[in-house]
């Protein structure tokens, strides 16, 4: 019997032990399906994703949610009383501080922590040490030292511990894996990867006060703040997070760990803050607002090189994941829009992946999106240049790939299947059950967070097995 089944057998064997004596908490403790009562902390945007991809997730209760800005609080609690009024009984209560929160609500078993990054350590480790499994956002932290803490508080608390990277949960990223990338598969051995999340400046606009929301002082002060100003525009400030980097890269530099089931040995980077800077009316990062980087791998079939951009002064071509192997190529995106091809390089048969009742693959409907003009656009392709009567075919094009697309369509919000997955693993007890503990979230941190160092470093920086360690 495996580890995870060892667990499950023993749980199950626990709870009847205990409900041939009475209805106590320890036997339902494994209760599979019973309701999770749970709390948010951070009802800004992505606090309030999380409240929406909860909506379709069964065993949820919300009893309370937490947040220093009355704003957030007001727009987060209508959505709760509205199409997330099915996991409410009664009133949600509300709070400005976690510790009273938690005083208050005994009954909080799952505590779900989408706050800036700086306080993800610490509000981790409170709420692990007050008995309370823990939903929190990604990045873990804004420093690796945040990071390296909140592993050392999930080994040492009992409560099930789950971070953010929510592709982890996606079945479309579980069957690219599983079914295309794993050595053996269908792209073969695979030699790069690339990843790109590009946004337009008007993403980083600078935000403001809001007439009649108003945060005194002494709360911004109580809870870290320098000023209204550093509140509401926390990203641009290396004391509260890592930068667009982190902020978006570290959801796909996270797949190249988790894809191919390994660390990486070396980065090149290089970056700076090529626009935001704080001059003619624009807002200033103190982190680089575009970055590149090139991480290297050893893995057993050989050296994999990954690049990967995050841009802030273009949204041009958005976000989306690319693996090449010489068997074939796979991109991906979390939308469906952005990215969902494959092709196969010439002299592979992938017929027979596309048979059964559930095949990773399908017939292509379109044409693979293989180059950038051939998205969808508003702007006419450049007709080509004209030799003559006759045009001139160049000898260096590939021939025409066969098409394909990815048989997996996701028809909830992205993050709903890892919220799914923590709910199940809080109800079953059972760790193993995660797709993204803290240990794997940690070793994705490092991966992001060195990139800087190397950018300091004047390009490169070599990673150490000890960088890897809690």
């Amino acid at each position: 019997m495996d580890r995870r089944g060892f667990l499950r057998t023993s749980a199950l064997t626990s709870s009847g032990i205990y409900l041939a004596t009475s209805k106590s908490a320890i036997a339902q403790a494994t209760e599979k399906g019973r309701t999770i009562k749970c709390a948010l902390v951070g009802c800004g945007a992505q606090g309030n994703a999380l409240r929406v991809a909860s909506k379709d997730v069964p065993g949820i209760q919300w009893v309370a949610m937490c947040d220093i800005w009355k704003f957030s609080i007001a727009k987060t609690r209508g959505g709760f009383l509205g199409e997330n009024k099915h996991q409410v009984e009664g009133e949600i209560k509300i709070y400005e501080d976690i510790n009273e929160m938690l005083d208050k609500e005994p009954s909080i078993e799952a505590v779900f922590i989408a706050t800036p990054d700086f306080m993800h350590a610490p509000y981790s480790r409170l709420c692990l040490e007050k008995g309370k499994h823990v939903y929190c956002e990604k990045m873990m932290s804004n420093t690796i030292e945040g990071a390296r803490d909140m592993v050392r508080a999930g080994k040492a608390n009992p409560g099930i511990f789950q971070i953010g990277h929510q592709r982890h949960s996606n079945p479309r990223y579980i069957n690219l894996r599983d079914n295309v990338i794993k050595p053996g598969k269908m792209l073969g051995r695979i030699t790069h990867a690339y990843a790109q999340w590009n946004r337009g400046v008007s993403g980083s606009a600078p935000q403001g006060a809001v007439k009649g929301y108003e945060i005194p002082q002494d709360v911004l002060t109580k809870n870290g703040y320098g000023s209204l100003e550093e509140f509401r525009n926390w990203r641009f400030f290396k004391k509260y997070g890592g930068g667009p980097l982190s902020d978006l890269g570290a959801h796909q530099i996270d797949m190249f760990n988790w894809m191919y089931e390994s660390t990486p040995v070396s980065v090149i980077a290089s970056g700076g803050v090529d626009y935001f800077d704080g001059t003619e009316g624009r807002p200033k990062f103190e982190l680089p607002d575009n970055m590149m980087c090139i991480y290297e791998f050893k893995t057993a079939a050989g050296a994999l090189r990954a690049y990967y951009q995050v841009l802030t002064t273009t949204g041009s071509q958005g976000a989306y994941e690319k693996h090449m192997g010489i068997g074939g190529t796979a991109i991906i995106s979390e939308l469906d829009t952005n990215g969902n091809q494959l092709y196969a390089e010439p002299g592979q048969d992938w017929e027979g992946f596309a048979l059964g009742e559930n095949p990773p693959i399908m017939k292509a409907a379109d044409k693979a999106k293989n180059k950038f003009w051939e998205h969808p656009r508003d702007w006419e392709k450049p007709k080509p240049p004209s030799y003559g009567a006759v045009s001139v075919a160049d000898v260096r094009e590939s021939k025409a790939l066969s098409q394909w697309e990815l048989a997996r369509k996701l028809k909830v919000k992205p993050h709903t299947p890892h919220v799914a997955n923590f709910i199940e693993a809080v109800q079953a007890k059972d760790p193993a059950h995660l797709t993204c503990n803290v240990e794997a979230a940690f070793r994705s941190c490092v991966t992001v967070l060195k990139a800087y160092e190397a950018t300091a470093a004047g390009g490169k920086y070599i990673f150490k097995p000890e960088d890897f360690q809690a």
